[in-house]
């Protein structure tokens, strides 16, 4: 019985691709199997902290061997720390993990293994930290392995502790994103994830949306805006990850218009990214009109700002919060010709045409000063 190189290469590379695509383990392992002329095929690893990103896969099992060995078998296997305490790369078989005398006095093996014809079962653990991830194989039939199998099982248990490690990394580095991602979106945010070299890593549904109103346009060759010095302020923010310009590496704010709102802009840096795999930007686009109202100490600097009066100041406070200036005449008792009067005199003293631009003015302010 001898291993086909070619089949087991072709193996192997559908490991690598199993680590870049989950669902691809499965097949992967099938694969493997055969290659090896096993019978079948038990893969996992599991979070000892937390169960959400276990990894489980077996080939021609009875699904209920897993459950059955771990729930009462497990404790009672004298082979299970004996292949914890072996080195990392090693697969056990034979009597290296247990003796004819051991086998034959365990219950594991009358009651587990045989029952669901599993044979000359091997065993390796593939040592990931904080994780408890096994890799074994069986035959049909009670004979011992060929040389050649055994060896193959050392190269896939190799391969499969690598792509192991690439599969979690890049999970590690997709919850990390989604997470950032979905914080911002909760805030009413677009969000754009971007690395050094400029290729889009994630957007959430606000971004998808900007670019439906053609703000932006993102795509497999990176991010472009429709205002070019936007795109002047994203090619420096880049640069700054590089450190190949003298443009300080921290937040840089900007604005853009559409046709009936503003949109104010952020460059964030993320020092060492998301999972340690390089700097990265964060873009952020923030729909003013969408943003909660400023409060009274930011009305406070805006009037302090344009030498406003204390009853100018109320004006442009209930403008911003959205409150007809019929009804702040009211709450003040003051006719609305007083009232018309602030406001034009604030308007006047912020050269602002319209109480629509004067209401812009207070966005621009609030986001590039206070937020």
């Amino acid at each position: 019985m001898k291993v086909d190189q070619a089949r087991l290469n072709a193996a192997i590379r559908g490991l690598y691709e199993a680590a870049v695509t989950a669902e691809l383990w499965k097949p992967a392992m099938e694969e493997v199997t055969d290659a090896l002329q096993a019978k079948s095929c038990h893969f996992f690893s599991n979070n000892l902290t937390d169960a959400g990103d276990d990894l489980f896969v077996t080939v021609r099992m009875d699904p209920d061997f897993h459950k059955d060995y771990m729930s009462t078998y497990a404790e009672l296997d004298v082979r299970y720390p004996r292949i914890l305490d072996a080195p990392v790369g090693r697969v056990l078989h034979g009597d290296l993990l247990w003796t004819d005398e051991e086998r034959m006095a365990s219950p594991v093996y009358h009651e587990n293994l045989l029952p669901f014809e599993l044979y000359e079962v091997t065993g390796a653990q593939l040592a990931m930290p904080d994780r408890l991830s096994w890799l074994g194989f069986s035959l049909y039939e009670e004979e011992p392995w060929e040389k050649d199998q055994l060896e193959a099982q050392q190269i896939i248990l190799g391969h499969t502790r690598q792509a192991l490690r690439i599969h979690l990394t890049l999970a590690e580095a997709k919850a990390n994103t989604e997470t950032l991602g979905n914080l911002l979106t909760a805030r009413g945010q677009g969000i754009i994830l971007v690395t050094a070299g400029g290729r889009i890593v994630f957007a959430n549904d606000q971004a998808e949306a900007l670019q439906q109103e053609q703000v932006l346009k993102m795509s497999s060759r990176g991010l472009v805006f429709r205002d070019r010095a936007l795109n002047r302020r994203l090619a420096l923010a880049l640069d700054a990850l590089h450190f190949r310009s003298s443009v300080p590496s921290g937040e840089t704010v900007t604005l853009t218009d559409t046709s009936d709102h503003q949109i104010g802009v952020r460059f964030l840096p993320v020092p060492g990214g998301i999972g340690g795999g390089g700097s990265m930007l964060a873009v952020l686009c923030i729909p003013l009109h969408m943003q909660h109202g400023p409060d009274p100490s930011e009305i406070r600097q805006f009037a302090g700002l344009f030498r406003l009066t204390p009853s100018e100041e109320l004006v442009v406070g209930a403008i911003a919060s959205g409150q007809d200036l019929s009804q702040h005449c009211v709450e003040r008792g003051i006719s609305l010709d007083t009232a018309r009067k602030h406001l034009k005199n604030t308007m006047a003293k912020a050269n602002c045409r319209s109480q629509k631009d004067l209401l812009r003015l207070v966005e621009r302010f609030c986001f590039f000063r206070l937020r």
